[in-house]
């Protein structure tokens, strides 16, 4: 996708399997909702296919509007009738649709369903959204930032409807700037940054297992110290923390050499602990440090 003499999504090549829930992940500007949207057909690349359901995203449209599910990031609803009316109106635009009050219920607007969309709170009407998008039983589904806004009791609910969802054999794509939420529910893990994949797979294999990390020394002067010690580690500095990682999970016998290190040099640090990578730091190392 470009824009005039500028490429905002470039050569981005990636594939979801049914039934399962795909996180894509990345800065503001890296081509995570213009990715979506082009998959939604709400925007037309330059070049390139999109296949949804094994279906041609251009030649398809009829049937795949009626197969996917769509709740933009900034809701998209309109503002004057109730909550209840939009999600009546969006079911009569299809033939296999799930129960409107069942659908309230479950994602706890009942209360609210006679309450115009301008007066919802920000996570009422992101509630809303999601239900719009799941009203019409969807085979697929696009979830962009679907839990903004919402507080800690609502995004448990999301995020066990989504996994619901994917059980039932829905496949799920959505997008989020919440690390934890995308560690706890995706199958799949992709990373774009300047409008290309820089990761895609699953997380256990991204994540690859236990790091080392060192806090209370400056960062740059523990990689010079270890680094010769730990040949084919990555090391991770920020700040007076230094994470230190490789292919393999990092071993017991990895951590008596780099306290070894330590004391040789005399270097007296807060801590020195073995951990799983967590989402946040493979993002930290793709995204922000390259």
């Amino acid at each position: 996708m470009s824009y005039g003499d500028k490429t905002v999504v470039d050569d981005v090549s990636f594939s979801v399997a049914r039934g399962t829930i795909a996180a894509i992940l990345g800065p503001n500007g890296a081509g995570k909702t213009t990715t979506i949207e082009s998959c939604e057909g709400l925007r037309t690349p330059v070049s390139g296919t999109i296949s949804l359901l094994g279906l041609d995203r251009v030649a398809g449209d009829a049937e795949i509007r009626r197969r996917v599910g769509v709740m933009l990031q900034d809701g998209g609803l309109p503002q004057a009738p109730t909550a209840a009316a939009v999600l009546s109106h969006i079911s009569k635009l299809h033939r296999n649709t799930r129960d409107v009050r069942e659908l309230l219920d479950l994602l706890e607007l009942t209360d609210h369903s006679k309450t115009k969309v301008r007066h919802l709170s920000g996570g009422q009407r992101q509630r809303l959204s999601l239900a719009c998008a799941l009203v019409g039983n969807p085979d697929l589904v696009f979830l962009d930032e679907p839990s903004a806004g919402m507080d800690p009791a609502s995004r448990r609910t999301l995020h066990g409807m989504i996994r619901n969802l994917a059980a039932s054999g829905t496949t799920v794509v959505l997008t989020t700037h919440l690390m934890d939420e995308a560690e706890t529910l995706a199958d799949q893990v992709i990373v774009m940054r300047d409008g290309t994949i820089i990761a895609d797979g699953p997380a256990s294999e991204l994540l690859g297992g236990r790091s080392m990390w060192i806090e209370g020394a400056h960062a740059e002067t523990l990689r010079q110290i270890l680094s010769p010690d730990l040949p084919g580690y990555e090391f991770l500095g920020r700040g007076d923390q230094l994470e230190i990682f490789g292919k393999n999970p990092a071993t017991p016998g990895d951590l008596a050499k780099v306290a070894a290190a330590l004391d040789r040099h005399a270097i007296n640090t807060v801590s020195v602990s073995l951990r799983p990578r967590s989402l946040e730091d493979l993002y930290f190392d793709l995204v922000e440090v390259q």
